[in-house]
């Protein structure tokens, strides 16, 4: 059996998750778990660590015994699988955001918020609402400043306005085109931008635009999900709520939020341009945010969803789902994701197989397990785990799982 540590490795952060699997006693696992420090605003590290805000592995006190192959940090760059819909959104680089923060408009450009009203999809679904504003308010938002974050959000146009027609003439005037925009989330009603660190009257940079500091940007605050739950809790159309999970069940008492699950830690100059001379300048590397979501369009990032227990039983072998997401899954009705679980011998044979599909309607509810037995009289040594992710617009389901558990 293989006894897999769970260590943080350089470079990883503190504040990210990680990905590992562990034995301990007659149970295999695979897991993902979160480690926090404090101080900093954006990763919670403490203010003023050199590096990444990792010890040295020699430093790092592992759970169980490593094995030789270390796991893996959870965030990699976001690989969607092809649904249909574009790679990034079009004339993102006409943002007056990008003049400075270029690196960042062109993260967020491959995001769903940069999308939210392009989105056939969503646009198919819209035509046939009766109270489009139901819909409206989310994606394509005033800023969410101007007003009490828990409210009805007001959306930026005239929702009875048909959408333009497609084409470059269309995207110069429909102030809709860039979906939850920069100023959706950091505008305050004065024109100051918000976010984790406040405006330095000592750095000529800090000219731009004024910066404060705001609550719902700081790690730990009771804020810090603010603004991603009073719209991701709501349930409209194949959209559910599962922030009212989250609240309900006060996930962020474990150090859990939503942006430091989908939203990658980063340490790096936020801002850069260049003088009137043509000298160029560069703002100082600090730690932040990647504006390229996490999503479960992502196979990898989907598997880290689900904690996976094995182990031998007196009838054969069971497997145990955990949900180790901060919310219910799936959090579309149009999402599926299929599990097959196959007993193997010592050759390699399959000896049972039992299958599940976790759906809208036969949900992997927040802090749940789903226990999938298998019966048979010889003696197992692996359980094969394989699971599809099915979603509108996927022209097969996409494999998100396929590993081998020792038992």
């Amino acid at each position: 059996m293989r006894a897999l540590a769970a260590l943080v490795l350089a470079g990883a952060g503190v504040g990210s998750l990680v990905v590992a699997e562990v034995a301990t006693g007659d149970t295999a696992s695979r897991l993902a778990f979160v480690t926090i420090d404090s101080d900093d605003p954006v990763t919670g590290r403490p203010l003023g660590a050199e590096g990444p805000g990792t010890q040295e592995p020699d430093e790092q006190e592992p759970a169980v015994e490593v094995a030789e192959d270390e796991p893996q940090p959870l965030f990699r760059t976001p690989q969607p699988a092809d649904d249909g819909r574009p790679t990034q959104l079009e004339r993102a680089e006409e943002l007056a955001c990008n003049a400075c923060h270029a690196e960042l408009v062109e993260e967020w450009a491959t995001s769903l918020h940069a999308q939210a009203w392009i989105d056939e999809r969503y646009q198919t679904a819209l035509a046939g609402r009766r109270r489009p504003e139901s819909c409206t308010g989310c994606h394509i938002p005033q800023p969410l400043f101007d007003g009490a974050l828990e409210r009805r959000y007001v959306p930026r146009d005239d929702v009875t306005t048909p959408r333009p027609a497609d084409g470059p003439e269309a995207l110069a005037w429909d102030p809709r085109h860039m979906g939850i925009s920069c100023v959706s989330c950091h505008r305050a009603p004065d024109g100051a931008m918000l976010g984790p660190f406040a405006s330095d009257p000592e750095n000529e940079l800090s000219s731009a635009h004024a910066s404060r500091q705001h609550p719902a940007f700081v790690r730990g605050s009771e804020e810090q999900d603010a603004l991603c739950i009073n719209c991701h809790r709501k349930t409209v159309g194949p959209v559910i709520g599962i922030a009212r999970g989250y609240q309900q069940t006060d996930q962020a008492a474990k150090g859990l939020s939503c942006v430091g699950c989908h939203f990658a830690p980063v340490e790096r100059s936020h801002a850069k341009g260049t003088h009137p001379d043509g000298s160029t300048w560069e703002a100082p590397i600090r730690p932040g945010r990647s504006h390229a979501l996490q999503t479960p369009r992502d196979p990898y990032y989907l598997s880290l969803a689900f904690g996976l227990d094995v182990s031998a039983t007196e009838t054969g072998a069971l497997l145990t789902i955990r949900n180790q997401a901060a919310h219910r899954i799936p959090g579309l009705t149009t999402r599926s994701m299929r599990f097959v679980v196959t007993a193997r011998g010592e050759d390699g044979t399959p000896l049972a197989e039992t299958e599940h599909t976790i759906a809208s309607d036969a949900p992997l509810d927040i802090d749940g397990t789903i226990p999938l037995p298998l019966t048979h009289t010889t003696p197992a040594t692996t359980l094969h785990v394989q699971a599809w992710h099915d979603w509108e617009g996927v022209e097969a389901p996409v494999l998100f799982l396929d590993e081998d558990f020792e038992l």
